[in-house]
């Protein structure tokens, strides 16, 4: 019996002390499929970022699993949550979060040499993945000496380097143009159709347009 890349089983996910308890996800469940991109939806407030956050190993729920490729994660060291995020999870930000004293080959090659590799080492690897993303010609320039549109695809880049087969992308195309924007989606498509699994947090239904089905988020819950 095959493993799923990614499982919520009854996630909760509270803040705050008991008197002001804020629930941001209430017991939400659902499983994503090899070569799957599921778009997740919802007013602001709705718990999106959290189920992201969660997903992306970067906030723990307060009860409920998740699993990674079949593995719970709840008991996990923080060494071995920090390997299994590095090695499996590629997260793509809203504001790119690129290193402004890192070239645009070091900034993507980051989660290889956080995994021990050698950047000089990696220099196909690295080319490779920002010909993927249309960038292969700009790998010595810094993030100031690219524009915002190539600066998300430079975050994209490095969240498809190496094998890891889960994409996470919360509001890629919020700062974007309508050509770059359709750039972007068709490039986080195509790794979804080579075999990843995917989840993308938007606002816009003509994103939401490009996911295999849609989660959408109303007080914390599955509100269909």
């Amino acid at each position: 019996m095959s493993t799923l890349p990614l499982e919520f089983r009854d996630v909760t996910c509270t803040f705050g002390p008991e008197a002001n308890r804020v629930h941001a996800l209430r017991n939400v469940s659902f499983s994503l499929n090899p070569g799957e991109l599921v778009a997740v939806m919802g007013p602001s407030g709705s718990g999106k970022s959290t189920l992201l956050n969660i997903a992306g190993l970067l906030l723990q729920p307060t009860s409920g699993e998740v699993l990674i490729d079949g593995v719970e994660t709840s008991q996990m060291s923080q060494k071995k949550t920090a390997e299994l995020r590095r090695d499996h999870l590629g997260v793509v930000f809203q504001r790119y979060n690129l290193m402004s004293t890192f070239t645009v080959g070091e900034n993507v090659a980051l989660p290889l040499e956080l995994g021990g590799q050698k950047l000089k080492e990696m220099r196909g690897e690295i080319q490779r993945a920002l010909a993927e993303v249309g960038l292969e010609d700009i790998i010595d320039r810094f993030p100031e000496e690219i524009s915002g549109g190539q600066a998300q695809r430079v975050a994209i880049a490095r969240a498809l380097i190496g094998s890891r087969g889960i994409i996470l992308a919360d509001e890629p195309t919020g700062a974007l143009d309508t050509a770059t924007s359709d750039d972007v989606m068709r490039i986080l498509r195509g790794r979804i159709d080579a075999g990843a699994a995917g989840i993308l947090v938007t606002h816009e239904a003509r994103f939401a347009g490009w996911a295999d089905r849609v989660i959408y988020l109303r007080d914390g819950q599955i509100a269909d």
